[in-house]
């Protein structure tokens, strides 16, 4: 039975001896909490079981009793995990193993933009390289089905014109296909919490780019030609074409600062 305190009851008989936790110290000398310790059981028991986003872990119950603490340490862990992006918790629910996202970058980020709005060029600074090189894995590397269906995607960007509410989450899709297509998923990774991030700076400065009078044909033109590239398995091209989109919405932002400032 788990004990209601935060100290392992050694004792008491575990059904695996590996489970049972220990009065460890850090590196530092002072002893290791039990939920972080339990945070890392739970942790390597989605990495080494091999579970995908969206699976439901042990209850609260069912964690406390196998390592033999109280279900207030367990929610401890799950705490932290769930703000790591490793697990999804949901009220009244079991958890679940989340997107595996970078997540705590993501608030990093939101929260450097917040507070300092002239971060935006550093951001796309770092979505140009991370693009660039996204777009010329994915020409390495794309299959034809991927290939399909980001001609399929970047037609209904095409199709979408100055419909804002259409066009914004067609773009956003058909770069996560490109992302997803390059093979690396920390790079996949990033650039999502970085379009998730950016997303609403992506709104603005279409909103402005439109009140000016300006269409969607260059960007256009730039998506068939970063398309046909992956297509054509040209790295050189496609990451050529994937930086020049990156600089040509920085110019929308950028224009929609100044209208904000002024």
């Amino acid at each position: 039975m788990a004990r209601s305190g935060t100290e392992v009851d050694e004792s008491a008989p575990a059904a695996d001896d590996d489970d049972r936790l220990t009065r460890r110290l850090s590196d530092h000398g002072r002893r290791v909490p039990l939920g972080v310790q339990v945070a890392e059981r739970i942790r390597a028991d989605i990495s080494k079981g091999g579970l995908q986003p969206g699976e439901e872990l042990p209850s609260e119950a069912e964690y406390g009793e196998r390592f033999d603490v109280s279900q207030r340490v367990v929610r401890d862990a799950l705490r932290t995990l769930n703000n790591e992006g490793i697990i999804s918790t949901r009220q009244g629910k079991r958890a679940v193993v989340g997107s595996l996202r970078p997540a705590a970058m993501g608030n990093y980020i939101r929260f450097l933009v917040d507070t300092d709005p002239s971060a935006i060029d550093e951001l796309m600074d770092f979505r140009a390289l991370l693009e660039g090189h996204a777009a010329r894995l994915a020409a390495e590397r794309a299959t034809a089905e991927d290939v399909a269906e980001m001609r399929k995607a970047l037609s209904r960007v095409l199709e979408t014109g100055d419909d804002l509410e259409a066009r914004v989450p067609a773009d956003l899709r058909l770069h996560e296909l490109i992302s997803q297509a390059c093979g690396n998923r920390l790079v996949d990774s990033m650039l999502q919490v970085l379009s998730e991030t950016l997303a609403e700076e992506r709104r603005r400065g279409a909103q402005i780019t439109r009140s000016k009078g300006v269409g969607h044909d260059e960007t256009n033109q730039q998506h068939v030609a970063l398309i046909e590239a992956i297509a054509a398995h040209d790295g050189d091209a496609a990451e050529r074409c994937a930086v020049e989109i990156v600089q040509r919405a920085l110019g929308y932002w950028s224009s929609a600062a100044r209208h904000d400032g002024s």
